[in-house]
């Protein structure tokens, strides 16, 4: 239960953080130009898939490690985590600002800071 309310909050978080960005500065961020595909606009559908997808993908490799290597599962896991978050930040690509940037990392960072420490707190429990 605990996961799932992390997963949810996670994305509301992000949703919250969008919300006061567009709405209430009027901010239009962009994400990068990378894999042929050109800048464009956030929107809610990309940050609501952003922030669930990769939850739910580390969710179903944290059960599947605590099955079949419960031992080392959290340990293993939280690196694959953190390795995952810095890699998805947005270092490369072009055609977007500095600002973007910062906007687009600090949205990763909400989520991972949200899931990451619930998952291993959880699965340190089942341990």
């Amino acid at each position: 239960m605990l996961r799932a309310t992390a997963v949810f909050i996670g994305l509301l978080a992000n949703l919250l953080y969008m919300l006061a960005l567009t709405g209430a500065f009027g901010y239009n961020l962009k994400t990068p130009a990378v894999f042929g595909m050109p800048v464009h606009s956030v929107l809610i559908g990309l940050v609501s898939a952003s922030s669930i997808v990769p939850t739910l993908l580390g969710w179903a490799l944290l059960e599947l490690l605590e099955r079949f290597s419960p031992r080392r599962a959290t340990v293993v896991w939280t690196v694959l985590a953190i390795l995952t978050l810095v890699g998805s930040l947005p270092f490369s690509g072009t055609g977007i600002s500095t600002t973007d940037r910062l906007l687009l990392a600090l949205m990763h960072l909400i989520v991972g800071a949200v899931v990451i420490p619930t998952f291993v707190i959880t699965s340190l429990r089942r341990s």
